[in-house]
């Protein structure tokens, strides 16, 4: 965790902080392939941090307003488990999941959209 809080601490906004992260792969409709990296949840948004494949590659980082997620759901496949994320009417794949913190992640989450939620009201 502490490597991931030192590349990814570069992107947070003032009185931004960690509340959950996952290692696994995003899969969006323009990846050809899979991205490695880490999927994170903030106070303020969630973050994909894309791992540099080589020197000349830039990382590849997402953000997704908690406002705007639509759905966010687990889902079970051959390969394991995976979240099914739907954002401004895409869908947005985190495959490849590494930890055991899926389920702490996940209710980090719903809980952060139900709070903006709430607030937009």
């Amino acid at each position: 965790m502490t490597l991931v809080k030192n590349q990814v601490e570069q992107l947070l906004q003032d009185g931004e902080n960690i509340i959950e992260c996952l290692s696994c792969s995003f899969v969006a409709y323009y990846c050809l392939v899979p991205q490695a990296g880490y999927f994170v949840a903030t106070n303020k948004r969630l973050l994909f941090y894309g791992i540099p494949v080589s020197e000349s590659k830039k990382e590849l980082v997402e953000e997704f307003a908690y406002r705007k997620i639509t759905s966010i759901e687990e889902k079970r496949g051959i390969t394991g488990k995976h979240i099914h994320m739907y954002y401004n009417q895409d869908v947005f794949k985190f495959q490849q999941i590494q930890g055991m913190n899926m389920f702490e992640f996940m209710i980090a989450v719903k809980d952060k959209i139900c709070t903006e939620e709430k607030i937009q009201i």
